[in-house]
Formats: C-alpha cells, structure tokens, sequence
C-alpha cells in the first residue's frame, strides 16, 4: 500500500479526533493523489480490508472498540485554484485553509466559517455553516467517487441538502473535490468580522475542553442548547463525559471520556428534552460503527 501514499499501522485514533475518544485502527493511509486514492480503494476490495474516511475528526464520535481495517485521510489532496471567480479545491484541504485562501484572493462570501475546525469534504458532508453561511450557500458541484474508484461530478441542484444534512451522509462515497462561486468584498471588513467571531466563540463555547461542536441540531425556531440547559442538564456527567457549563449543547471529554460516556449522555439528553418540551432532538455529530 505505500505506492499509494504514506501509510501508519496500529495507529491510536484518539489523536484523530477532536474528542479524543477512540481504539486503534490497523491502518492510516494518506493517499497522495485521487489518482492514487483510486488505486488504493481497488487494493483494499481485492483484500477485502473495510475502510473509512476520516477529515478533521470533529462532528464524529469515534467508537471505542479497534478498527481492524484501514483509516483513509484526504489531508494530501489539498489543492486550490482559481479561475474567473470560480474557485475549485481538493475535499482534504482544511476549511480554515479554505476561508483563508478565498480570502487571500478577495473572496469574503465564507468568512463566517473561519472558526469551524475539519476538513473540506466534512464540512461538505454535513452542510456545516456558522453564523448565517452554509457551505452550500455558493457551492457549484461536488465530485464525488464511489466504493469502486468511479469519479462523477455532481451539480449542487442535483444534491439533496438541508440544515447540517446532506445524502452523502447516507452513502458510501468519499468526496474529492468542489466548486464554489467567489464573491468579491471587503476583506478588512471580513477580517474584522471573523475577529469578533472568535471572541464570541471563545466567550460561549467550551473551546478549553476536547469536544466535537454542537452535538444536536436545532428544532426549527428553537434552540438546542435552551432547552438542555432548562432541562436541567447543565454540568450533569456520565463517566469522563460532561454537558458543558458553558454551554448546554456542547459535551466535552474533561476525564478521559469514551464513546460509551458520550452516548450515554446524548441518550439521557434526548430523553429529558423530549420529556419537558415534547421534542425529539436529531444528533449533529455523526457516531460512527465499524
């Protein structure tokens, strides 16, 4: 497999996420090209060794148990070009990296998400967005490639979407690449704005904790978090994982939580929120099953 890109074995996966939670996986592969991703999923069906793609590990909770098959990471495929305000970039490249270089280049229309931790193709997957932007907002098309190595570009109106949802998230492809509208602005304005925005998220979020953001999505009209914290869940624990003090719909890792803790907490929110406000809270983070 180190034709394909670097490779890792017996890797502890606590480091590759942003809850710090997690076994080990036999393999961590970084493959150094789409075209050699493309080689690398054909070897891993011939020896039927199971795989998943992992970005930033933020937004997932990683099970507990080890992983026997291999962990793929997209960081390599990380490149960016611009043409006529049409800007097309790799899925591995970070969304800060992302929103920096957009910004470089006098494109201000997603600087909102400097802030959100992971990689493009997560922030894809999951339609992340932060103060009023969505990632799909200005997206033109995603390319995508299948379990098989086949690659098709997809049109945004194509892609069934909504609030932190997407169908990629039901299906077994791994995104490779997108095309986005830029949209010229005021980039010392932006600049300004995206300062304001990290101390906003410094003053409500519990960024000193391991943690993987929002944990539920919010109800049309309602807030997630308001309704957890008038739950009286606030501060509550199961094993090493906490309901942030600082923050209701945020869980952090503050003594070496498992993924079983997390659950457990998830479960015991969902079931006291839907006891007092009658609604059933939908995950946003994703918990992965090997």
């Amino acid at each position: 497999m180190k034709e394909y890109g670097e490779i890792l074995e017996n890797v502890d996966l606590k480091k590759y996420n942003t809850y710090g939670i997690g076994g080990c996986a036999k393999y961590v592969i970084y493959p150094s090209s789409i075209a050699n991703l493309q080689k690398l999923l054909k070897y891993l069906a011939d020896k039927n060794i199971s795989w998943y793609v992992l970005g930033g590990g933020s937004n997932v909770i990683l099970p507990d148990q080890d992983f026997s098959g291999a962990i793929i990471k997209l960081d390599k495929l990380d490149k960016y070009t611009v043409d006529r305000d049409k800007v097309i970039v790799e899925a591995g490249i970070s969304l800060a990296k992302f929103v920096k270089n957009m910004l470089d280049d006098g494109y201000t229309n997603y600087g909102s998400l400097m802030g959100i931790p992971g990689l493009l193709g997560g922030a894809i997957r999951g339609n992340a967005g932060a103060y009023g932007i969505n990632i799909f907002d200005y997206l033109i098309s995603v390319t995508i490639m299948d379990e098989l190595g086949n690659i098709r570009k997809l049109k945004k109106d194509d892609i069934k979407y909504d609030y932190r949802e997407t169908e990629f998230k039901k299906q077994n492809i791994i995104i490779i690449e997108a095309e986005f509208q830029g949209v010229k602005g005021d980039v010392a304005l932006e600049l300004d704005n995206i300062i304001k925005n990290a101390k906003k998220r410094k003053n409500t979020q519990p960024l000193e904790y391991k943690n993987a953001g929002s944990v539920f999505k919010n109800p049309p009209g309602l807030s997630a978090g308001y309704m957890i914290e008038h739950a009286g869940l606030k501060g509550i624990t199961i094993g090493g994982a906490q309901v942030s003090e600082k923050h209701a719909n945020f869980i952090i890792n503050y003594n070496n939580a498992t993924s079983h803790d997390i659950i457990g907490l998830i479960e015991l929110i969902k079931k006291e929120v839907k006891n007092k406000y009658k609604v059933e809270l939908v995950l946003e983070q994703q918990q992965i099953i090997w």
